[in-house]
């Protein structure tokens, strides 16, 4: 056999090699596997409301719709706060809620602090307001993907309870005395 047929035999040999199927181990992914990226999802809950000062009324003596005032002082401190499951802090939580929803969260509010709310009350009819805080309870749920392009949750980061609107009037127009609703 000369130099050059040797050449080409183990040409043939080699490309037949390439050819053949590479043995696979039990924990190569196939190509559709996904990444294990490991990412937060934010559950938000119904809206509750609480009060931060005393509910106050007018009634309207004129005949005709009158836009009446209401100077109103907070009379309670109110907290957002953060209940850690898995782990992080109230910034982390704050930041998390921030970032995936439309809501921004106030820290905390102060005792003593006066706001004004105006109604549109007819006339011979009585105005009462409230000043209150808006609350949402938030999860912050961990998951990871799976190697088949599902997802598995790890669990709870934490939750929070934030403050999602202050301050926030309820208000009510009646005949006779009313409690503001919600």
């Amino acid at each position: 056999m000369s130099v050059r047929g040797g050449a080409i035999v183990g040409s043939l040999t080699l490309g037949l090699g390439l050819l053949l199927a590479p043995s696979a181990s039990a924990d190569a992914r196939g190509p559709e596997a996904c990444p294990p990226d490991v990412w937060n999802k934010v559950v938000s809950f119904a809206p509750t409301y609480e009060s931060i000062g005393n509910t106050a009324g007018k009634r309207n003596a004129s005949s005709t719709t009158a836009i009446l005032r209401y100077d109103l002082t907070t009379t309670t401190t109110k907290q957002t706060t953060w209940g850690v499951e898995l782990g992080g802090s109230l910034s982390f939580g704050i930041a998390e809620v921030e970032a995936k929803t439309s809501y921004e969260i106030t820290n905390s509010t102060a005792k003593g602090v006066g706001f004004a709310n105006t109604m549109n009350v007819p006339g011979g009819k009585y105005g009462y307001t409230t000043p209150k805080i808006e609350r949402r309870k938030f999860v912050v749920e961990r998951w990871q993907d799976t190697a088949s392009c599902g997802a598995r949750k790890l669990g709870n980061v934490g939750t929070l309870w934030g403050i999602t609107a202050y301050p926030f009037y309820s208000e009510c127009v009646a005949s006779s005395a009313c409690t503001p609703k919600p």
